[in-house]
């Protein structure tokens, strides 16, 4: 009796839900009115799979279009994202952007532990060189030179206001490059945020970018920068299935993370969100198991 219980439990657990558990609205959309013309939620096949076993501590699919839940794990509480706080921070900065030709030289102040160094103090580059190396190497010089850029005051506030805009209710943004623990989110808010972030034509090419390469003007050197997301270069960007918007994360405290959002065919298209993974490996072999068992288990309206 209680195995029965358990597995009715966690079947209402992955069954699709339109609706939040905070307040009733759909994740991923504009936290407005709610059109009555939604598409309908896909509808999961008849079969015994509950999903996969993750070491990641949360975990959230989302199909885009409908705003249906496909498969969750603890994703209604709030914990540091790490570098998924750059789509943040990309979103602030294309409200303020000074121009992307205009020079900024790097400076002591921008300078960052963590994470390969692509810009030494007193190195200038554009500020479209700046926003690449932010999104594709999750460079965190890059990302406060970038926000520097904008002659805002409080760059922090403004990220803190555009969740509050986008609705992300159980987001916290503490600074700018990622690497504080206090940035903290949801797996609902980062459903959010991605939609949000991938709709911006400059940010979705960025973040779905291999190699950047890029030339130092005050001295002319040269270097490529390479991607953190070598989901890039998985099945999941290959064949069927086109990865459209994604950005990776790591700290101690917030483990491994990453957000993704996959097409399949040309057409349905659904949000991984996954905080916590245990090792590099396993955020990689994790993402790629849930988008497939999500696109296997499930039938959008328009596929017979």
């Amino acid at each position: 009796m209680m195995q029965l219980l358990t597995s009715i439990l966690l079947a209402s657990l992955l069954a699709p839900a339109v609706f939040s558990f905070f307040d009733r609205q759909p994740i991923g959309r504009s936290y407005g009115t709610v059109s009555a013309e939604r598409p309908a939620a896909p509808r999961r096949i008849e079969g015994e799979s509950l999903g996969i076993q993750t070491t990641a501590r949360a975990v959230l699919v989302a199909d885009n279009a409908s705003g249906a839940v496909l498969y969750a794990k603890h994703d209604q509480a709030s914990q540091p994202i790490a570098s998924i706080t750059k789509l943040m921070t990309a979103l602030v900065f294309l409200d303020h952007n000074p121009g992307w030709e205009t020079k900024v030289t790097v400076t002591a102040a921008d300078q960052r532990d963590g994470g390969i160094v692509y810009l030494n103090q007193g190195e200038t580059v554009t500020v479209r060189d700046l926003f690449h190396l932010m999104l594709v190497a999750s460079a965190n010089e890059a990302a406060a030179a970038l926000a520097r850029s904008t002659g805002l005051e409080n760059f922090v506030a403004a990220m803190n206001q555009k969740a509050a805009e986008l609705g992300m209710n159980q987001s916290q943004f503490t600074d700018e490059t990622g690497l504080s623990a206090g940035n903290i989110a949801s797996p609902r808010d980062l459903v959010t945020l991605a939609g949000a972030a991938f709709s911006q034509p400059d940010l979705a090419r960025a973040v779905t970018t291999s190699q950047y390469l890029f030339t130092v003007g005050s001295s002319g050197r040269r270097r490529l920068a390479v991607s953190t997301d070598q989901l890039l270069q998985s099945f999941i960007n290959t064949g069927p299935y086109r990865i459209t918007g994604a950005k990776t994360g790591h700290l101690d405290e917030a483990g491994y993370t990453l957000v993704v959002t996959v097409q399949k065919d040309n057409g349905p298209t659904v949000t991984l969100v996954l905080l916590g993974a245990a090792s590099q490996p396993d955020r990689w072999q994790e993402a790629k198991g849930l988008v497939d068992w999500v696109f296997g288990h499930y039938r959008w309206p328009d596929e017979s």
